[in-house]
């Protein structure tokens, strides 16, 4: 055997060590998010700015271990996103173990992404309120967030809010 010589142990073994990895950080960015959902609907901007500074933490580490992932599927030449992971699994998950890890690894990223979408909804509905408040201020209707182009509308900026 030469040195080069990939054998399905020695995937089967990073890919495992790859999934062992994400189910933790899964489970920690559900744990996260279910915190952000008390955080946003609070008024303390540090604990925002804290808690998306965990939130981040967790999704770029996921992105480094999706890239670790890709990289083993380039390295076979069997090509890269689900497709390329089954490839793998196929050529060196034979009992399934793997498959089955990965499919729990699923179904904790689908509850995070269902708590992030309800996270983001409080967000967006926080967020109306203050350009109604601000409107309110004004005395005129919300401005749009975005003008016509999808820029984002200045007229807001250059509007005053008061006079001393």
């Amino acid at each position: 055997m030469s040195p080069m010589t990939i054998r399905p142990e020695d995937l089967s073994q990073l890919l495992g060590r790859i999934l062992t990895d994400e189910s933790r950080l899964l489970s920690e960015l559900e744990q996260v998010l279910s915190r952000e959902a008390d955080v946003v609907r609070g008024d303390d901007p540090r604990a925002i700015e804290n808690i998306g500074a965990a939130r981040h933490h967790c999704i770029d580490s996921l992105m480094r271990l999706d890239a670790e992932r890709t990289a083993a599927c380039r390295m076979l030449s069997l090509g890269n996103g689900p497709d390329g992971l089954h490839r793998l699994l196929a050529w060196c998950d034979h009992d399934q173990t793997l498959r089955q890890r990965w499919e729990a690894n699923l179904q904790i990223a689908r509850r995070c992404k269902e708590l992030n979408e309800r996270n983001g909804a409080v967000v967006t509905l926080k967020l109306g309120q203050v350009r109604q408040r601000l409107a309110t201020i004004r005395g005129s209707s919300a401005a749009p967030a975005y003008g016509r182009q999808g820029l984002p509308y200045e007229g807001i900026a250059r509007r005053e809010l008061a006079q001393a």
